[in-house]
């Protein structure tokens, strides 16, 4: 009957249909896996995007701290002068008994002996990559460093934009809030949602002169509030990546993935990644200082350079980081110790 090979035609259409969705969703698949890949071995020292589902040890674990060194830099900013400088450094001290995060920013500023020479420690990674930074780091702060990320523009905003936008609180000393007119960025106090874009400009602010008279606002400690609002994004952005599932969400993870590649370079393998992410799921306490210290004991002090002008130095003195470097052992220090200690001691 007619209807019976109508049917049976329809049938055969439809099996090879699914057929060719099948192949289709095939090649798709792996376009998407090889070129997921392609990034992921851009991005790391070694391993595969199938390296991202197993965690690998992070160099340093067996000591019970991981330092990271994140630097920031705007290489990816056309005609921005001194694209190289790391103008954001900060050290990440990962506590893993007591899953503690400890930020420590070190200011673009500080004058450093780098390869025999006085400048800028902004400017170590230009004579030496990110390994020559890091050497300074480590003589500055006294850690070892066992990883390294360099991040610039591009990254910094995607990764942001890529989680949906962050939380911020802005605590300016001004009630207006903070305006930068140099690069003509203002927000008001109080809890804000930035975008990537924002964030940046947040990370950027610092109360620059102008050259028409405009007078920025909300950021009296310059470089050092900068520094502050740079680890307040850190920790705003790891908080929305801890909401977020990222390995389960595979749209976020894809375009977290895509912001990486041409826009970080790191140490890390592919699993040391996976550990890294696994490890800030953990995070229960987190410290964020400055290498300056506290207003009651100021570590840093301001000094005239004839050919970098105006820089800082330890207050012991040039080259002198020993109150520097116990400051930080002090603030990376185990907390449940020193917590049951000082509760022994009030009994």
């Amino acid at each position: 009957m007619k209807w019976l090979r109508r049917l049976a035609l329809w049938k055969r259409g439809l099996i090879v249909l699914a057929v060719l969705l099948v192949a289709a969703g095939g090649v798709f698949a792996y376009s998407t896996y090889n070129h997921a890949d392609a990034l992921i071995k851009k991005v790391t020292k070694s391993g595969t995007v199938v390296d991202l589902l197993k965690a690998e040890a992070l160099d340093g674990e067996s000591t019970g701290v991981v330092n990271l060194l994140i630097a920031g830099n705007s290489a990816d900013d056309a005609g921005h002068g001194g694209a190289q400088l790391t103008d954001s450094i900060i050290v990440a001290s990962y506590n893993l008994s007591e899953n503690r995060l400890s930020l420590i920013s070190v200011p673009r500023d500080l004058f450093v002996s780098v390869n025999g020479s006085y400048m800028k420690i902004n400017a170590a990674y230009t004579y030496g990559g990110m390994n020559t930074l890091q050497e300074v780091v480590e003589q500055v702060t006294g850690l070892t460093i066992n990883h390294q990320v360099l991040i610039n523009y591009s990254a910094f905003k995607e990764m942001i934009d890529a989680v949906g936008g962050i939380d911020i609180d802005i605590e300016a000393d001004d009630s207006r809030g903070i305006y930068d007119p140099m690069i003509g960025f203002s927000i008001a106090n109080g809890v804000q949602h930035l975008t990537g874009e924002q964030a940046l400009l947040l990370a950027r602010c610092r109360n620059d002169p102008t050259y028409d008279g405009r007078l920025a606002y909300g950021l009296s400690g310059g470089d050092f509030d900068r520094g502050e609002n740079q680890r307040k994004i850190a920790l705003a952005l790891l908080a929305k990546v801890k909401s977020s599932n990222v390995f389960s969400n595979i749209s976020t993870l894809k375009s977290l993935i895509e912001s990486l590649a041409s826009n970080v370079q790191t140490n890390l393998t592919a699993g040391q990644l996976r550990r890294l992410y696994d490890l800030s799921q953990k995070v229960a306490a987190n410290d964020t200082v400055t290498i300056r210290g506290t207003d009651e004991s100021l570590l840093l002090a301001n000094y005239r350079d004839a050919t970098y002008g105006s820089t800082l130095i330890p207050s012991a003195g040039i080259g002198d980081y020993s109150a520097i470097q116990a400051y930080v052992a002090t603030v990376i220090a185990p907390k449940a110790t020193t917590t049951t200690a000082s509760t022994t001691s009030s009994k």
